[in-house]
């Protein structure tokens, strides 16, 4: 039950935290128009594209010390604290008066939610047992993304109501003004490891497991652990998609289509139930075939769903659409491509953290998760940016709007492809890091388990 409601929190916690992530992007040309976004005819795209990317550029400065802080102390406290870092300036952005208001406040939330997510991956790894981490992961992957979807709706809402801009941030904020000391009421201590085998061994016979990070110790294991290098490349490339495509998907549908704000936003919502999708598909079929003798499920199935969603991704944005019709006739086979391609795309999602879990000792993950977070961030803080180069590129050569925008996403989501290509190395790696690691706190099991005798 300890497991199950620590989980409810953290599906309602993440879910408005991450709210905030994708609020601007629908209201990118509201914003525009009433000038809190400046700039002129083209070099507005840029000002547009900070919006994204300096949220994260904050968090991947500050994500390594609120891992390692969660190797250090209570992994429970830390995560209330990094929710609640995030929420108070999502709340004040309604407030903002200028564009260079909303980009601090942007950024001192991309603080908060960059670290939420190494806390919060830690914990996931100390309640799952390494079996059930796609799971675990899964379900973390789903209050996250939700969240995002969430953000989407408020801002549908607000662009179909006529009501202010100023309005969803103020909504995604407050919930978590009341989880926050609810959860730190209602919910206890979750002990370091506690779902690994040997270490629950040792809880259960009234052993306490104390080792904490070392950095020293930590870059030892780190540069003899190369799986861990090759996870934590592959986010680099892959998440400039990630970063780009949703932050620009509402304008180019509406520039290129000719659809309204809404609708626009509608086609990315359902995209996002895909990502839903995908997370549980990518998560629980891991775990399945795993349990099934297949050792390398974790790699086969993120390396084939980021090669598919690729493809379909790119089929999505060279579509044909009739400009301008919003029917359901219209609809329904961009909506069905977009729901596809991300299902498959999202494979990797909850993989990635279930495999630096599998090979990485307690005490050191919320520290690995710190630093997968940056590698995991890169992308997502210049993708916007990047895409808007692009974008600018293609006007400098000739291509007119919206040619110019189509052109620069299809560049972009062809980062998926090396992204899946940096998969295949720890084909070779990962199954040795792994035994290694279960080597390891066998030995640690029998010494501790020595000392008891003793005593």
């Amino acid at each position: 039950m300890t497991r199950r409601l620590v989980l409810i929190f953290f599906i309602l916690m993440l879910m408005m935290l991450y709210a905030d992530q994708n609020l601007v992007a629908p209201m990118v040309i509201t914003l525009r128009e009433e000038g809190i976004i400046i700039g002129g005819e083209q070099d507005w795209y840029y000002y547009a594209g900070l919006l994204a990317t300096v949220p994260v550029l904050s968090g991947i400065a500050t994500t390594f010390i609120w891992g390692y802080l969660a190797d250090k102390l209570s992994r429970r406290i830390l995560f209330a604290a990094a929710v609640l870092t995030g929420e108070i300036p999502c709340f004040l952005t309604a407030f903002s008066q200028n564009y260079y208001q909303m980009l601090l406040l942007r950024a001192l939330t991309g603080v908060g939610i960059n670290g939420a997510a190494p806390v919060a991956r830690a914990l996931i790894a100390d309640l799952y047992p390494p079996e059930e981490r796609g799971k675990g992961y899964a379900l973390y992957n789903f209050g996250s993304g939700f969240g995002v979807l969430l953000g989407m709706m408020l801002a549908a809402i607000v662009l179909t109501t006529g009501l202010s801009w100023r309005i969803p941030f103020m909504l995604a904020a407050a919930p978590n003004f009341v989880l926050v000391p609810l959860f730190l009421l209602v919910i206890k201590e979750v002990k370091i490891g506690y779902a690994e085998p040997e270490i629950k061994k040792l809880y259960d016979m009234g052993i306490e497991y104390k080792f904490r990070i070392n950095l020293r110790e930590f870059a030892t294991a780190l540069a003899a652990t190369p799986t861990l290098i090759f996870i934590y490349l592959q986010g680099v490339p892959g998440t400039f998609p990630w970063g780009a495509i949703p932050y620009w998907a509402p304008t180019f549908f509406q520039k290129t289509w000719g659809l309204s704000e809404a609708t626009a936003t509608m086609i990315v919502f359902v995209a996002g139930l895909g990502m839903m999708i995908g997370y549980f598909i990518g998560g629980m079929l891991s775990d399945i075939l795993q349990r099934k003798g297949f050792a390398k499920a974790r790699l086969l199935i993120p390396f084939v769903g980021i090669l598919i969603g690729t493809f379909t991704m790119i089929m999505l944005l060279t579509y044909p659409y009739p400009y301008g019709d919003e029917s359901l006739p219209a609809l329904i086979p961009v909506l069905l491509i977009s729901l596809m391609g991300m299902v498959f795309v999202t494979f990797a999602a909850p993989n990635v953290p279930a495999v630096l879990s599998e090979i990485s000792l307690p005490e050191h993950r919320g520290t690995i998760f710190g630093i997968f977070n940056i590698t995991d961030n890169i992308g997502s803080a210049f993708g916007p940016t990047i895409a808007s180069f692009f974008m600018v590129m293609f006007l400098a050569w000739g291509f007119q709007e919206p040619s110019n925008m189509k052109l620069g996403l299809i560049t972009i989501s062809l980062f998926w492809v090396p992204c899946a290509l940096l998969w295949l190395p720890a084909f070779r790696t990962y199954l040795r890091d792994k035994e290694k690691l279960r080597r390891l706190l066998r030995e640690r099991e029998r010494s501790l388990e020595s000392v008891k005798k003793e005593q």
